[in-house]
């Protein structure tokens, strides 16, 4: 078994490097960045001496444990160690210093316990343990650790996506983060949910411009730029796109059907019932999101000076693209609820939605099994990522792409993600590592 009281150390160490990333490239403080990659080399001296090492780009370590026999396709275990930054004003609010790895009342503290290096420490955990044990296994395991997953993983995953392909590897299965098990985010639950990704939605950001006159704002034509702005996206939010029900929410709300009191019928049919149900789903943020496209208004310009009209106002908007949709049809609804104003866009970014992985294949069997053995009260079931993650590279490499945390999270933990007080429980954090010596073994003796 392995040395938990070691593993919480390796934690709470790995918390304290302020591996923070930017998508200006240039504020990222890549001496810390080493720092870390130096700590994972020391503190898994059995993964650094087995496994064949490569970095990509500098900063994305590649690890290859080698099976002494071939012919399987490798699996591909995912994380990133770069975290989002901890605002100056929000450390006040924290119990505890947000990069201290503080270990105290059973929990460790800090920026990254949940997103995401508990992921890459289990990990490393996992295969530090499989080596020690000398467990023989009869395919290549591949673990890749991004350090710009937060902003969009371009130097990162994308860059071992492309490597790997060049290299004509495919995979029988990509595990990342993603759905983790809920105990109370819905009412009348009754059993844990682990929620598994079976796909992601697209995330492509695009920014829109108007024009109108410019001049001193003592005296305003009819129509500003800032107005018409304004009226467009007043306009994109009273019509949002069309709603449908894909199948990964589909089998979701079927799945977890009887282990919801009170709702138990709606869900068990909600396909048949979704004209009358989808209003209603339309009300709730979480479930808007994973029946329709959204399109979310989130950064304005206009002039740079009270008294000064602008010639331009521009807004960028968040765009999630729901599998059947593209960004162009995103793109199309705009203008389609707008007949009368003209806009320009601008693509800033782009990323269309993931394939549905199967939920029949021997993949997600087997992952669904791990989760049984670590958690048998929770009851697993596929689910639609609305945020993006760096298993969206790799679509092209494998068709079993599942995300999922193999961590219990109740609404106020998952609060905590990306803001204050994020820690994790030693006790979730020794199931991590559970599961993941549970899945590489279900996996190796499949």
């Amino acid at each position: 078994m392995f040395d938990l009281e070691n593993a919480v150390e390796n934690l709470s160490q790995a918390i304290q490097f302020k591996t923070i990333s930017y998508a200006d490239y240039d504020r990222v403080d890549y001496k810390i960045y080493d720092e870390f990659l130096d700590f994972l080399k020391n503190s898994y001296p059995n993964v650094h001496r087995v496994c064949k090492l490569e970095m990509l780009n500098e900063y994305c370590p590649v690890y290859i444990l080698e099976s002494e026999t071939k012919g399987k396709k490798p699996i591909l275990l995912l994380g990133h160690y770069d975290v989002v930054p901890v605002g100056k004003t929000n450390e006040a609010h924290w119990e505890e210093e947000p990069f201290s790895g503080a270990v105290k009342d059973g929990f460790i503290w800090g920026r990254g316990t949940l997103d995401d290096k508990n992921q890459v420490i289990a990990v490393m955990e996992a295969i530090e343990h499989t080596i020690s044990e000398d467990i023989k296994f009869d395919r290549d395991i591949y673990m890749v650790f991004g350090f710009d997953e937060e902003v969009g993983g371009k130097r990162g995953a994308e860059k071992a996506a492309e490597v790997f392909k060049e290299r004509n590897i495919q995979f029988e299965c990509v595990l990342d983060e993603g759905g983790a098990i809920i105990t109370d985010m819905l009412e009348g639950l009754t059993a844990p949910l682990a929620l598994v990704g079976t796909a992601e939605k697209g995330s492509n950001n695009i920014r829109i411009t108007v024009k109108g006159k410019d001049g001193h704002s003592s005296m305003p034509p009819m129509n500003t730029a800032v107005g018409t702005l304004a009226k467009l996206i007043t306009n994109v939010e009273k019509t949002p796109m069309p709603a449908r029900l894909i199948s990964p929410v589909k089998d979701m709300f079927q799945t977890m059907a009887p282990y919801v009191t009170g709702k138990s019928f709606i869900l068990k049919n909600t396909e048949r019932l979704f004209p009358f149900i989808q209003s209603t789903l339309a009300k709730d943020a979480t479930t808007n999101s994973l029946i329709r496209t959204t399109i979310a208004f989130t950064m304005i310009e206009g002039s740079q000076a009270a008294n000064v009209l602008p010639k331009t106002a521009s807004a960028i908007a968040n765009v999630r693209v729901l599998q059947g949709d593209s960004l162009e049809s995103a793109i199309e609804h705009i203008r389609k609820v707008n007949p009368n104003i003209e806009f320009e866009v601008e693509k800033l970014l782009v990323e269309e939605p993931s394939e549905i992985s199967n939920v029949d294949a021997d993949s997600y069997k087997i992952l669904t099994q791990t989760i049984n053995k670590i958690y048998p009260e929770a009851v697993a079931l596929p689910y639609l990522m609305v945020g993006g993650t760096d298993s969206r590279k790799y679509f092209h490499l494998c068709e079993n792409i599942y995300r999922f945390s193999a961590v219990i999270l109740s609404k106020t933990d998952f609060d905590t993600i990306h803001s204050n007080n994020e820690k994790i429980s030693i006790q979730n954090f020794s199931n991590m590592i559970k599961f993941y010596i549970e899945f590489l073994s279900n996996y190796l003796s499949s």
